[in-house]
């Protein structure tokens, strides 16, 4: 289970994080635009060289995040041939959205790679999103890992008892699996009430306004970083629909 934020030293790791959130959501917005190949491929190869030159993420960590999402693509590429004709453009229509979900995936790995999970709740609440929205996100982050070693303890306890999952058909497989799914099941909604208890003795919800130990607070190179990604969405938007640039018809 890969560490959302290992601490580094980057540009985008010293931004303000209203600057990220924006820009995150800018660029989700600009690959909507698009849906040719021939733009889509070069704008995730641009955020790659962002991550890997701006945000000090190495290519072979970013690979690693979105190793998971390889067999959605490899179902995307797939099926496109099948429901669309000629094939061909099925197919290149194919690894167009396989590239724009991966493109997704990278850009929010960016955000939260680049940004510690207090920093990340602090930008929310300054851009007038309420701060029970912000710790339910900093909570299914934190928890994220801690089910995921959960689930590891209860396989391997389970295997201890002569659980075998590698054996039989998909359905059988898949039956089996209850044996890991009912304990983490009974071991999430038993750390959910824990921390239920843990937000009512501190008073959480007490008090309309709040107020926070640590701040952010916008500089020189924050504005800067905006003017640029305000201009870049700009341009895409010009691009697409003042040029006509990126966007090719489907026809069924």
């Amino acid at each position: 289970m890969y560490p959302f934020y290992p601490q580094r030293d980057s540009l985008l790791s010293s931004l303000d994080p209203r600057v990220k959130i924006i820009g995150t959501a800018l660029g989700i917005a600009s690959i909507m635009l698009y849906n040719d190949p021939k733009v889509l491929l070069p704008l995730f190869l641009l955020f790659v060289l962002v991550g890997k030159y701006l945000g000090g993420i190495s290519l072979r960590e970013q690979l690693a995040l979105m190793k998971p999402l390889l067999p959605v693509v490899i179902i995307t590429i797939v099926v496109w041939p099948v429901i669309y004709k000629p094939r061909v453009m099925g197919l290149l229509f194919g690894i167009t959205f396989a590239v724009r979900l991966l493109t997704f995936a990278l850009l929010t790995f960016l955000l939260l790679m680049t940004t510690s999970q207090r920093e990340l709740i602090l930008g929310f609440v300054k851009l007038g999103i309420p701060y029970e929205f912000g710790l339910t996100i900093s909570i299914a982050l934190r928890y994220i890992p801690t089910l995921y070693m959960l689930s590891r303890n209860i396989m391997d306890a389970q295997k201890s008892r002569g659980w075998e999952i590698e054996k039989g058909s998909f359905i059988t497989r898949a039956r089996k699996m209850t044996a890991v799914l009912i304990p983490l099941l009974v071991a999430s909604l038993k750390t959910a009430h824990e921390l239920s208890i843990a937000l009512e003795s501190r008073g959480f919800g007490a008090s309309k306004k709040r107020t926070f130990l640590y701040d952010i607070r916008m500089r020189r190179r924050d504005y800067i970083a905006m003017g640029i990604i305000v201009i870049l969405f700009a341009l895409s938007l010009y691009a697409r629909y003042g040029l006509g640039i990126g966007h090719v018809e489907l026809r069924y």
